[in-house]
């Protein structure tokens, strides 16, 4: 990307309407997954939309100093449209166009051949297999030990792998999504309540049962049969040493551990790009969230806390539609595991194993005056990290300093929301074929309750944004700007943060609370707050601007508000 990353124009990346993506990127992304995105979503998304028979193919991705923006890309629409064509037209186009007519035709039929069950089985029994052995064949590489040339040969593999993963991940996106949006469409037609309250219901009991959470679980059950473990994991400041202590043990502790630390030690945990940290980087904080999971006190409450609001739901929903309100639920919650799962098994493990190798590279380059810290490296593109690895080239040492100072300040914040054209809103689903309005408006509803947020609201000592998950809760703000701030997290905390990824369920047990700047009702923040029944409010804004770190803080998940004591 060179200078470009730190240019102060901000022009269209190409024809039509390009919005800011700050819902899970509010600040700079790296050049390295710059190039994966603006790549590899695109092919993934569109290979869904395909499948399912969606009029909207993808979105394209441009990088305009170091932040995603975004365009939809409409079947049958010239590229740069912008805006609806009158319904003659949209009518006519319907009618003639040779892809539109096949998409219609198959959304016609989606609900009854429901191919998310298809990708679900597909997710379970290949992909998600497959992503794993390849993921822990490039692991056991000894990127310590390796020649430069070696070194940089394994690079090229883990990009390849990484471009591979993050295009799976997008494959099955539409297939995760479209079950809730028509989850939230007829649910919201039945019970006239609010989204918020409908997303509470929409929520496993115990939570989605996903394979990390699976061997999480595992490590705290051995833990708890076992006391002397447990108080190593209490001794002393060495984490790093204690884990591999537990994991070296030959009993059911040291089994699960290994099993724990090996399928989940290396991916991203504090966002979604190689820049974020990997758990096994944060030692004490797993320790820390181990040990409080070994406390189950609040289950038995936030279960029932779930099964209340699932009743409300349910009692709201007229007799003649009850059968069909549980059908379309029971749809929405079989793909849960496949919407939570994929981050973590594909790009988070494919991401973080580039970034060990890239840190390792990293310190080579420094020790050698190359560069001046290890980290500058990951603000490097792929192309350029080999020719710096390889000595044929590459960027100077003080403009990857550069590069770094503007990622780790720069936010969305003090950005343009557009560039271009304001957006248009898409056809109204009554335009469609009667066939094919029902896929329409889930995929809408999905659409906005990923990305909606409310109109910016404050008001001394208080920030509103969306209820996304129920409950009242006191406790102690943490602000998370940064991967550094992690170190901070300690249990019954309320997380401030412009956002969090699926990787956060391995902190959840730690926290109180969550409050976020972005973020809509189907965002991962609020749909691992759900899962685990803590309280939250997403799409504030502000939180992270006006909540201070350290200050006593109420959060109120059945209201939006969270509001400083």
């Amino acid at each position: 990307m060179g200078k470009t990353m730190i240019d102060t124009q901000w022009a269209p990346p190409g024809k039509g309407s390009w919005q800011l993506e700050s819902a899970h990127f509010p600040t700079p992304i790296s050049p390295y997954h710059a190039e994966i995105l603006t790549e590899q979503f695109p092919r993934g998304f569109a290979a869904g939309t395909e499948r399912l028979g969606i009029l909207l193919s993808h979105f394209d991705h441009a990088v305009v100093n170091g932040f995603d923006y975004i365009t939809p890309r409409i079947v049958g629409a010239p590229e740069g449209a912008n805006g609806t064509p009158p319904y003659p037209v949209f009518k006519l186009i319907s009618l003639l166009h040779p892809a539109v007519r096949r998409r219609l035709k198959s959304q016609k039929t989606v609900f009854e051949r429901k191919p998310w069950r298809d990708d679900v089985a597909l997710w379970q029994q290949t992909i998600r297999p497959e992503s794993e052995r390849r993921h822990l064949d490039l692991q056991r590489f000894d990127v310590v030990s390796a020649s430069d040339d070696e070194l940089a040969e394994h690079l090229e593999a883990l990009h390849a792998n990484a471009s591979q993963q993050y295009y799976v991940h997008h494959r099955f996106t539409i297939s995760s999504l479209t079950p809730v949006g028509d989850y939230l469409v007829k649910a919201r037609e039945w019970t006239g309540l609010p989204d918020g309250v409908l997303m509470q219901a929409c929520r496993q009991p115990e939570g989605i049962a996903t394979v990390a959470r699976a061997q999480f679980e595992a490590v705290v059950e051995a833990l708890r049969a076992d006391r002397s473990a447990q108080e190593l994991l209490r001794t002393g400041p060495h984490a790093a040493e204690n884990l591999a202590q537990l994991a070296a043990r030959t009993d059911a502790v040291g089994e699960t551990m290994r099993v724990w630390l090996e399928m989940t030690g290396n991916r991203l945990m504090t966002g979604y790009d190689i820049v974020d940290l990997t758990a096994i980087e944060m030692p004490d904080l797993l320790i820390r969230t181990l040990l409080a999971a070994l406390d189950d006190s609040q289950i038995h409450a936030r279960e029932e806390t779930r099964a209340a609001l699932a009743a409300k739901v349910r009692a709201a929903v007229p007799t003649q539609h009850k059968a069909e309100y549980e059908a379309v639920l029971a749809e929405a919650l079989f793909v849960g595991s496949l919407r939570e799962e994929r981050a973590l098994v594909c790009d988070f493990w494919a991401y973080g194993l580039v970034r060990r190798a890239i840190l390792e590279a990293g310190r080579r380059l420094a020790d050698r005056d190359r560069i001046a810290e290890p980290t500058h490296l990951l603000d490097a593109s792929h192309s350029e990290i080999l020719e710096l690895v390889r000595g044929t080239g590459g960027p100077e040492a003080a403009e990857l300093k550069d590069r770094h100072a503007y990622r780790i300040t720069a936010t969305a914040d003090d950005v343009p929301k557009v560039l271009g054209p304001e957006p248009a809103p898409p056809p109204p689903p009554s335009w469609y074929p009667v066939g094919a309005r029902r896929m329409n408006a889930a995929i809408d509803a999905a659409v906005k309750a990923i990305f909606d947020e409310p109109v910016p609201r404050t008001e001394p000592k208080a920030v509103h944004g969306l209820p996304a998950a129920a409950g009242r809760y006191e406790g102690t703000a943490r602000v998370i700007l940064r991967p550094d701030d992690f170190g901070r997290i300690t249990r019954g905390d309320v997380l401030v943060a412009r956002m969090t990824t699926e990787a956060y369920n391995g902190i959840m047990p730690l926290l109180g609370a969550v409050v976020t700047d972005r973020g809509g009702l189907l965002s991962h923040t609020a749909t691992v707050a759900r899962e685990f029944g803590i309280p939250a409010v997403v799409g504030s804004s502000t939180a992270t601007r006006l909540i201070p770190d350290g200050a006593r803080v109420v959060v109120d998940g059945d209201r939006g508000v969270a509001t400083l004591t």
